[in-house]
């Protein structure tokens, strides 16, 4: 059902074609040769037209789009199916997706901002006063086990884990408000934690800091730079190619307009998702502390209990 309106949409596009075709008035330029065979430089087939456009649109969309992390349960058809819904809101309605990867770029560089004054400015002061306190830090995390960090009982491990703290970036932001900090309770997880959520938390010493540098989370991010200089090179063959027919006074049809400015569009929301990561598949695990009492309500809880 997913690849339904993608076919409908594209059906739709290949009367664009037909419609921009000029009239000949009696002369004899070719323009469109639908029987697929080319006789001459200035002739393409509409599988031509139809390729060149259906390869543009989709290295733009499937690379720009970058999807929140999934739910722990969810399989890889929902999570397919979810990808192919965005990328065809995408082709129909960019600015939506322009509007929604802005918002998300605020919300990310708030959320960084937000820890930076909240936790950046005691480390700076700590680190102050105490000169030795990274060795130390250093010394008694290493005293500290994995497993003992959830029902530590040391009064000073909230402390140690706020002076740790590592300054956020805008790819900090992304991570957290995309789901990738999850809360684990009694070793079982429990929902994930908002920004705001984690620092109220680490705040009150229910959980420890995070400590994720930029480089652990863009290591969990599969956007590498073969895709995106795909994407780049698809896209710039394309444009070059309507450059050139147009030079020429060579016609173009509606249909390579339709998805040069498609294109356009999301390469602008492309550009603010630059920092977000790319198909996370698993968010980072926090602890709930059992010296602390339960949470007793969570948004990321409440609105799947909504929605349920």
């Amino acid at each position: 059902m997913t690849l339904l309106p993608l076919a409908i949409l594209l059906l739709l596009h290949i009367a664009f074609v037909c419609a921009s075709l000029p009239s000949l008035n009696g002369t004899g330029v070719a323009t469109l040769d639908v029987s697929g065979s080319s006789s001459c430089s200035h002739t393409r087939s509409l599988w031509d037209i139809i390729w060149s456009c259906a390869a543009t649109l989709f290295a733009c969309t499937w690379t720009a789009i970058h999807p929140n992390i999934p739910g722990m349960d969810e399989g890889r058809f929902p999570v397919l199916s979810r990808r192919l819904g965005i990328m065809m809101m995408a082709l129909i309605a960019p600015e939506l997706i322009i509007t929604w990867a802005i918002m998300q770029y605020l919300s990310a560089r708030d959320a960084a901002m937000a820890f930076n004054d909240a936790f950046g400015a005691q480390l700076h002061q700590a680190r102050s006063d105490h000169p030795d306190m990274e060795e130390s830090t250093a010394t008694l995390l290493g005293e500290i086990s994995t497993s003992d960090r959830t029902n530590s009982p040391h009064p000073s491990a909230p402390h140690v884990a706020r002076c740790d703290f590592r300054e956020w970036t805008v790819t900090h932001g992304f991570f957290a408000w995309m789901g990738g900090i999850m809360l684990y309770l009694n070793d079982k997880p429990r929902a994930t934690l908002t920004p705001e959520e984690l620092k109220c938390f680490v705040l009150e010493g229910s959980v420890e800091m995070p400590i994720i540098v930029e480089a652990d989370i863009e290591d969990r991010s599969k956007g590498d730079a073969l895709s995106k200089g795909i994407a780049i090179l698809q896209l710039a063959w394309f444009v070059l190619q309507l450059i050139a027919r147009y030079v020429q006074n060579l016609p173009i049809t509606l249909l390579e307009i339709d998805t040069l400015a498609v294109a356009a569009l999301t390469s602008i929301a492309y550009g603010f998702w630059w920092k977000k990561p790319k198909d996370v598949g698993r968010p980072h695990a926090v602890y709930w502390k059992a010296t602390a009492s339960p949470p007793s309500k969570l948004f990321y809880k409440y609105v799947a209990n909504i929605l349920a």
